[in-house]
């Protein structure tokens, strides 16, 4: 098989198991060939994981064939009740790429109903993980994707409204809430041409006008329905709206801007700076942070950034 046939899996996902199910394989450096680490009967050790850490392997791969089973694996880690067999670290990244792999297909299908649905069942999933007494911010930050497409977009700034809203000490209702309403936000760009939003060089005024149109488009496609609460669907509308009223779509100012809008507003812009987009390359995360400082007060809720920034310096 060629490289293509093969795609890598984060062993941070992996547990000891007497049969896995999935036949693993490693990359020999010299050769760049894909060779059977451990076949999909034989038992994964604890001793297993912990030498190839030891000799700094992060990732292994499974056959494009075996995608699916592997899906299977991470959702029933994510949703496992039985969380005292397995560590808070495992059930962060397997949730972390449950909910990629879900608002893609969401995003994919088009369907508000399947991604409004998506958005709830996520929500209360990634919450349970961000509410909990052993989550580090630090595992979640290493676990993320940083490519640019619209629902990993939307999947990080929903773990970051949701950790802001946890460190804020919102209950865990409400930090759910905030995480849904986080991975429905930029819903209104699905609507917007793909080779606009993927665009690497500078826009026209035209085009930008008409990307901005993605917070009306959104909330269009939300307003109507009785299964959101106001503070989602201001996140969705209100997201880049600015305190001096400089924002858009509508130039909202200070207390007119919803309070769940403007924590999406802090982490949307932090995850834009922080992830690859078609013009530039991630910012590290000290530079965006003082990149976004200038605008304390104009662009951002003072008291939200300073806890937001409390949470990044201190991962």
């Amino acid at each position: 098989m060629h490289c293509f046939d093969y795609i890598p899996i984060s062993i941070a996902t992996l547990m000891p198991s007497s049969s896995l199910g999935l036949d693993l394989y490693q990359v020999e450096l010299e050769t760049e060939n894909y060779v059977l680490y451990r076949g999909g009967d034989y038992p994964l050790t604890l001793d297993d994981l912990e030498r190839l850490r030891s000799r700094g392997v992060e990732h292994l791969f499974i056959s494009r064939e075996s995608q699916a089973s592997y899906k299977d694996y991470l959702r029933e880690i994510a949703t496992s009740k039985d969380k005292e067999d397995i560590s808070l670290a495992v059930r962060t990244e397997a949730v972390t790429e449950v909910v990629r792999q879900i608002l893609q297909e969401a995003f994919a299908g088009e369907s508000t109903d399947q991604t409004v649905d998506a958005a709830s069942q996520l929500g209360k999933l990634t919450a349970d993980i961000l509410t909990n007494d052993q989550f580090a911010v630090k595992d979640m930050l290493k676990v993320l994707h940083h490519d640019y497409a619209t629902f990993t977009h939307s999947a990080n700034v929903a773990f970051y409204c949701g950790m802001l809203a946890s460190e804020l000490g919102f209950s865990p209702k409400v930090v759910e809430d905030i995480t849904s309403g986080g991975l429905l936000h930029d819903l209104g760009k699905l609507e917007i041409r793909d080779e606009l939003l993927r665009k690497p060089g500078r826009l026209t005024e035209l085009e930008f006008r008409e990307i901005r149109m993605h917070p009306i488009l959104g909330f269009k496609k939300l307003a109507h329905r009785e299964d959101l609460v106001e503070g989602q669907l201001m996140m969705t509308y209100q997201h880049h709206e600015r305190l001096d009223g400089k924002g858009y779509p509508v130039g909202c100012i200070e207390d007119d801007i919803h309070p769940w809008a403007k924590i999406c507003s802090v982490v949307d812009v932090y995850e834009a700076l922080t992830s690859n987009r078609p013009y530039r390359k991630a910012m590290p995360r000290k530079k965006a942070l003082q990149i976004m400082e200038r605008e304390i007060g104009s662009a951002f809720d003072p008291e939200l950034f300073r806890c937001w920034q409390s949470i990044i310096e201190q991962s």
